[in-house]
């Protein structure tokens, strides 16, 4: 039985604010690089199109796009030229109930695929003024492996990962625009996702500096051991590696803990220290 592998390229790029031309035409250029490297998935990092958007800047608010406008009719038509399922990160989308922060998987006949809308909106970087959250999970089947995705903030809660994982998912994408500042945790969380839920984790991270927050890149491909399969990098660069899924179902068929986990809600307090701290 030959081997089952799906084989991902991530471009970190720099990312110009409010520029989705210019922005779109450079994305789509290497894209067109990847597509010569056969692979089966292309990912970008979140908000590549656009940079952050600010809620008090007037200019953001029109940078955003459609689902079934401009910028998503060329990637599908990528898509559906090159044959390639492609990650398109995430995309600042204007929609009936508000503007959402939502991730697109499209497939090789240009169909959307998945769109999921970031569910944990990063408050401190004024997210939740931009933006209106999702409520629910998405997850997708590219060549007979599992995928699903989350977004940045939402790295920071085990929930939704093992969540993923107990699906049924094998790799899970997450785009981000993860600030310098707080880099440690993005690579921490990355491995620690990986190796808690025995799963490749794809971290594709923005790269560029705007409103005074540097997004350094730093993309990483994880092994279900936690390891790294590339050396992060704060520049630009396409990374691309071949993810073994055979030898991560015979991990998971030989130990695997997934379903073995008793969820306990409830803490029962024996001594507890009183109000004035004695």
């Amino acid at each position: 039985m030959s081997a089952i592998t799906l084989t991902a390229g991530l471009i970190q790029r720099e990312i110009v604010p409010h520029d989705p031309a210019g922005n779109l035409f450079s994305t789509l250029e290497t894209m067109q690089r990847l597509v010569e490297q056969e692979v089966d998935l292309i990912c970008l990092s979140e908000l590549w199109l656009t940079g952050m958007i600010n809620p008090t800047d007037a200019e953001s608010s029109n940078v955003v796009s459609t689902i079934d406008g401009p910028t998503v009719d060329a990637l599908r038509d990528f898509c559906r030229t090159a044959g390639i399922y492609l990650s398109a990160g995430t995309i600042a989308l204007k929609e009936k109930d508000g503007l959402k922060n939502s991730a697109l998987i499209i497939d090789p006949s240009g169909e959307i695929a998945l769109k999921y809308d970031k569910v944990h909106l990063f408050a401190p970087m004024g997210e939740d003024r931009v933006y209106e959250p999702g409520d629910s999970l998405e997850a997708v089947d590219i060549n007979g492996v599992g995928v699903g995705v989350i977004v940045c903030y939402d790295l920071r809660f085990p929930s939704m990962s093992r969540t993923l994982a107990r699906a049924g998912v094998e790799v899970i994408l997450v785009p981000a625009m993860w600030p310098d500042a707080r880099i440690y945790p993005w690579e921490t969380l990355l491995r620690a996702r990986a190796m808690e839920n025995q799963v490749y984790v794809v971290g594709i991270n923005g790269l560029c500096n705007q409103n005074g927050v540097y997004i350094p890149g730093h993309s990483m491909f994880v092994g279900p051991h936690g390891d790294a399969l590339n050396q992060p990098e704060m520049r630009e660069s396409v990374i691309v590696r071949k993810l073994d899924i055979s030898k991560l179902r015979k991990l998971r068929s030989e130990i695997c803990y997934l379903d073995e986990e008793v969820e306990i809600s409830d803490v029962n307090w024996h001594a507890k220290v009183n109000e004035s701290g004695g």
